[in-house]
């Protein structure tokens, strides 16, 4: 009986086995070839990305040849992929038979050989490293000309070899863990280019961790997702358009992934997303599967001309609730017309109350053609005016490519202050569509200098001087520019005449200042000691620079002898001047006498006026 009851649970045992292997097993498909990896060897055929399949081909199209190919990432325009056939330095097998980069001394060498062309044939490369790799974390952005590549075959090839020494961590986890390489470019046609291409990097040298706590060794087993391919068109966008964004969105991982979300987030005001909902959902997506998630774009009408960066985010959960996410970034080329100032020719040096001409060359450097271009003199600068009531010029359309050149005439007022002004343009224009309007505006400087300007009141001569006087000339010097004036300086030069410079110091711009000469008359140098005599009054000064100014004034007078006197002339001249001290003194008596009758006169009635007082 009891070998009857142990035969019967042994079958019972042998019946339930694979319903309990299917109900252990993973959340992927049944025929997942992950599910049959049993540990971390590389070279056990079981795990091996080699593809067993006879009838595979080296095409990289074929998804039956690895797991590995990478995805392209075509932003503006694809032109690149990868040498899916040959074997270069670094690489122990072709990407059409599986590729993977090799790991040894704490360093992986990632490969990846691109064929095509480029403007300038060359590409910049940026690995766009996640934290919490098995890598060291840092940029490593470089560039990568095209040249000539030799083959493991001997064969020479004429393509882009991109190659990254790519230092590892040396607490490193075991596992499979895809590395985008995002390639931008200028593509042929001269427009900005990006694509992505994923490697998978296996790791099989770092630490095992545990599943289920069973201390068996098992490779790292979660979703993954990684954006296949990024579509956008057109891929030229003007202000006020709109562009589809399609993400490609793929599961690179060996489980299955839930509750997805995928959004997209613009990083300028000039791109923003036509619908209200910047995310898409989705509930599952198995391995090895694809989802699109479709959004629109919409450019500002005002959006200058450039790339706008689009960032991505793809938030996810593995069947234990573990949550994962994955960022990218997608550039948008907006096309617009870019009409500049691009450059200006005037007198930067001019003087108060001088005109000069400014020679503006417009260029409109966009992609798009501009219309209702006007180019403005908008200086806030009071001293330096636009000549005239017009103070714009029309030049109406301009082409992309296309430049043109606009005059203004201006002036610098006589009342500028010396030193720096300002002269600013400005130049507004629509695109063809009149969605938006653009300005670019402009500022240069000139200097203003005044020259120095001096006046004065002018002098004169008596017509007859007489030798041996001494008689005094004021000098009156004013400052008529805007500049200082320094060491004014008066001076007469006349024959017979004989005087000090009239030092007036420094003046004022719109100041003055007087100073009086003292001449003595002597005689004449020639051999004539009297007579007609000619000469000038100089004026000097110096203005800020040093530079002397100098003023003539041409005089002219006549120099007297003196009268020599005879005795009769004398003794007339005593005679009056003792009659006249006769008369002095004549009057000085007469004067006298009146005081004392006044006083006389004044005791007298006084001294009645007492006496009457008495008597009443």
């Amino acid at each position: 009986m009891k070998q009857k009851v142990f035969a019967w649970m042994l079958v019972l045992i042998l019946a339930l086995t694979p319903v309990l292997a299917i109900a252990e097993g993973t959340d992927s498909t049944p025929n997942d070839p992950a599910d049959t990896e049993t540990t971390d060897d590389p070279t056990d055929p079981g795990t091996t990305d080699e593809p067993t399949d006879p009838g595979t081909t080296d095409d990289p199209a074929d998804p039956g040849t690895t797991g590995n190919e990478p995805a392209d990432t075509p932003i503006i325009g694809e032109a690149l992929s990868i040498d899916t056939v040959n074997v270069y330095n670094g690489m122990e097998k072709s990407y059409g038979k599986g590729y993977l980069p090799t790991v040894a001394n704490n360093t992986a060498v990632i490969v990846l050989p691109l064929v095509g062309n480029t403007r300038g044939q060359i590409i910049r490369v940026t690995p766009e490293l996640s934290s919490g790799g098995p890598y060291l974390y840092g940029n490593y952005q470089f560039d990568v000309q095209k040249g000539a590549a030799v083959a493991a075959d001997g064969s020479t090839h004429e393509l882009f070899l991109v190659r990254l020494d790519l230092p590892l961590n040396a607490t490193r986890y075991n596992g499979t863990y895809p590395i985008p390489f995002r390639i931008e470019y200028v593509s042929e046609d001269g427009s900005q280019t990006q694509q992505t291409f994923t490697v998978q990097l296996t790791i099989a040298d770092g630490k095992t961790q545990s599943s289920g706590g069973s201390g068996g060794q098992s490779a790292v087993r979660k979703p993954v997702l990684l954006v296949e391919t990024c579509t956008i068109a057109p891929t030229e966008v003007s202000g006020g358009d709109t562009a589809s964004f399609r993400l490609t969105v793929k599961n690179v991982g060996n489980r299955e992934a839930k509750n997805i979300r995928i959004s997209v987030a613009p990083e300028s005001d000039a791109l923003t997303l036509q619908s209200d909902l910047n995310a898409q959902f989705l509930a599952l997506l198995a391995v090895n599967g694809t989802f699109d998630a479709d959004f629109t774009l919409s450019v500002a009408p005002g959006a200058t001309e450039g790339d706008v960066v689009a960032q991505t985010y793809i938030t996810y959960e593995d069947a234990y609730g573990g949550v994962y996410s994955e960022e990218g970034k997608y550039r948008v080329r907006i096309t617009q017309p870019k009409v500049e100032i691009v450059s200006c020719v005037y007198n930067e040096v001019v003087s108060g109350g001088e005109d000069f001409t400014a020679t503006l060359t417009i260029q409109n450097t966009g992609t798009r053609d501009a219309k209702n271009v006007v180019v403005r003199y908008t200086s806030a600068d009071e001293a330096i005016r636009k000549k005239g009531i017009q103070d714009s010029v029309t030049i109406g359309e301009l082409k992309n490519g296309e430049s043109t050149t606009v005059t203004f005439d201006l002036r610098a007022l006589p009342s500028a202050s010396e030193g720096r002004h300002a002269v600013d343009f400005l130049c507004t224009y629509a695109d063809t569509a009149s969605t938006g309007t653009y300005s670019d505006s402009t500022h240069y400087e000139l200097t203003v200098y005044q020259k120095a300007a001096i006046g004065y009141d002018a002098i004169k001569l008596p017509e007859t001087l007489t030798s041996g006087e001494t008689f005094v000339l004021p000098i009156c010097v004013y400052n008529t520019g805007f500049s200082p004036l320094y060491n004014v300086r008066g001076v007469l030069r006349v024959d017979g005449l004989i005087c000090s410079s009239a030092y007036l110091g420094n003046i004022n711009p719109q100041d003055s200042a007087v100073k009086d000469l003292s001449i003595f008359v002597t005689t004449l140098s020639g051999s004539s000691k009297y007579g007609d005599t000619w000469g000038s009054f100089e004026l000097t000064c110096e203005d800020e620079n040093g530079e002397q100014q100098m003023l003539f004034q041409d005089l002219r007078c006549s120099i007297l002898e003196p009268q020599q006197q005879t005795d009769e002339e004398k003794r007339k001249q005593e005679q009056a001047q003792k009659e006249q001290q006769t008369l002095s003194q004549w009057w000085i008596s007469l004067l006298v006498a009146i005081a004392i009758i006044i006083i006389l006169i004044a005791v007298i009635v006084i001294a009645r006026f007492a006496r009457l007082l008495r008597m009443k």
